[in-house]
């Protein structure tokens, strides 16, 4: 799929390009779809393909418009070839690891620290899976607030060399100033992988340890089902996943308080297999 994107408000140039820039640039001459952010009656719209999306004087407010509007039609319009799944997707040495769980769970902190370790970047939030059992590359950049991840600091995350932040505001409902940090990975995936493990984490502040349980493939895909992006009847994701996902693949629940001790146990698990 080919996206266009036109910019004519200089306030939204910066933030529209930190957002969109890991994907491969295109230079075809009709897109699939077209967004255009365009100055109007002393507003700002968001349009695509000439339908208004959303309108307002605030650039930061028509940024994360577009943030929302973009990552959902695309989506959208890529079903059924490509399936999205509520989910973070590594690769370690030809490895896919797939994270796939509710926000809180765990999966998008697994991912940061999977890469901290020289992990291969598919995507954040967004997994797409496609009708041979591959995951297709979505790089989102990994996001989170302007506070502090308790588990890596700003400053471990930039020194590491593997990552680029940036940021961009916009108001909330209640007119305050929102701050959204991108991290934008060093080792992105450009091909696609088979899925071969399948984490359903947990985090859990009293766990005294990390523990890492093999499950049946019928309970993995039943758990897995819940986290399919597409409005579906649960019988039908339940299907789909059966006859996408490679029986070779095999699903874990993983129990943790602290990602890095998490994250040597899945890689102890990929060492053995």
């Amino acid at each position: 799929m080919n996206v266009g994107i036109e910019c004519e408000e200089s306030n939204c140039v910066q933030g529209i390009a930190d957002l969109t820039v890991l994907f491969p640039a295109s230079h075809q001459s009709a897109p699939d779809m077209f967004f255009s952010i365009k100055p109007s009656a002393g507003m700002l719209q968001l349009t695509l393909d000439d339908e208004l999306l959303w309108q307002g004087r605030d650039a930061g407010e028509i940024v994360a418009a577009f943030e929302y509007e973009f990552y959902n039609r695309v989506i959208g319009a890529l079903y059924p070839p490509l399936m999205s799944l509520h989910a973070s997707t590594v690769s370690i040495n030809g490895t896919c690891i797939t994270c796939a769980g509710i926000s809180g769970a765990g999966k998008s902190s697994l991912c940061t620290v999977a890469l901290l370790t020289g992990a291969t970047y598919f995507s954040d939030e967004f997994t797409l899976l496609d009708t041979t059992g591959h995951i297709v590359p979505f790089p989102r950049p990994l996001q989170w607030g302007s506070e502090e991840h308790p588990a890596f600091s700003h400053e471990t995350m930039l020194a590491s060399g593997l990552f680029n932040k940036t940021s961009y505001f916009f108001p909330d409902r209640e007119g305050n100033t929102v701050t959204s940090l991108l991290w934008h990975p060093e080792h992105l995936a450009h091909a696609p992988e088979p899925m071969c493990i399948v984490l359903l984490p947990q985090y859990d502040s009293m766990a005294q340890a990390a523990t890492l349980t093999e499950l049946r493939r019928s309970q993995g895909i039943m758990e897995l089902a819940a986290h399919v992006h597409h409005n579906l009847p649960p019988n039908e994701r339940i299907r789909l996943l059966h006859a996408r996902i490679a029986d070779h693949a095999v699903f874990y629940r993983l129990v943790f308080s602290d990602v890095h001790t998490a994250w040597q146990q899945v890689e102890t698990l990929v060492g053995s297999t």
